[in-house]
């Protein structure tokens, strides 16, 4: 199984070069942006994206953590009052 495991590891690593991004998303430069417009703009909005999703997460994770630190501290309060 470990061999296995290693021979997909290694396989899955040498073929990475295949499943890299376009240029337009890669390296958003000033050729690209002349060349394909269309591809630099798709690029800086998905990375937008991307940054808009992590944020959305992060304060929902936050909240959700916030909201149970309160509610844990509210009950030992209580329990301690008791």
């Amino acid at each position: 199984m470990k061999t296995l495991l290693a021979a997909v590891i290694c396989w899955v690593s040498l073929t990475m070069g295949q499943a890299l991004a376009c240029v337009g998303c890669r390296e958003p430069g000033s050729d690209t942006i002349v060349n394909e417009p269309g591809t630099a703009l798709a690029g800086f909005g998905f990375s937008w994206g991307v940054l808009f999703m992590l944020i959305v997460s992060m304060a929902f994770f936050s909240g959700m953590f916030l909201y149970i630190w309160r509610t844990v501290v509210r009950l030992e309060k209580e329990r301690a009052h008791a």
